[in-house]
């Protein structure tokens, strides 16, 4: 990964931080929001899993072999982020990503992770 890399600049300026006039304040702050959000091992394994079908907080914990209350912290952050959605089915609760959005981030985050050529 370069900082020069072929069209990332137009990616960001159409985004709407292009050089000039003050970035929109409130994008600024819901995006890190967003990624404060995707920013732990656990919830980015959720929302990975979340992105596969809609899931149950006991499959959830099942999955990552943790506690339901782990579970249960990482899903109230990750609804107040926005990248989750949370819905009743009788007796059930199931959460799926809030849009395709999220789905295409946490794609192109784990593409840039695999990309990255840093030492491990």
């Amino acid at each position: 990964m370069t900082a020069g890399t072929d069209g990332a600049a137009g990616r960001v300026a159409a985004a709407g931080s292009a050089p000039g006039p003050a970035v929109d304040a409130v994008a600024l702050r819901r995006a890190v929001e967003v990624l404060r959000g995707m920013a732990y091992e656990h919830r980015l394994h959720i929302l990975v899993i979340l992105g596969r079908a809609p899931s149950t907080p006991a499959d959830l914990a099942a999955t990552l072999n943790v506690h339901s209350t782990v579970v249960s912290h990482h899903m109230r952050d990750l609804v107040h982020a926005g990248l989750v959605r949370r819905r009743r089915l009788g007796r059930n609760v199931f959460y799926a990503l809030a849009d395709d959005a999220v789905a295409t981030l946490v794609g192109e985050a784990l593409a840039y992770a695999r990309a990255d050529p840093r030492p491990r």
